[in-house]
């Protein structure tokens, strides 16, 4: 039985674009919200369900970065 791939290999271009597409998303989402006088319908709580999975999945991608500032100058990261 075949499993689930557990690892990617993404270049910091792939992660820029699904990071960007991910805020165009939730952009369109929430002019939507916007649009509907913020209506509490079955379709802005669907709405904004999905904008709060974007931004979690948003943080999930941004923690696993490692910025310039957290690494030592061996290149090793600093543990937070």
């Amino acid at each position: 039985m075949s499993s689930y791939q557990k690892t990617f290999t993404l270049n910091v271009k792939d992660i820029d674009l699904i990071e960007n597409a991910l805020r165009e998303k939730i952009g369109v989402l929430a002019r939507i919200l916007l649009a509907s006088d913020n209506a509490k319908t079955s379709e802005c709580e669907t709405n904004e369900a999905k904008i709060r999975e974007l931004t979690e999945l948003m943080g999930k991608i941004h923690n696993q970065k490692i910025f310039y500032g957290s690494v030592h100058r061996t290149g090793a990261p600093i543990s937070g």
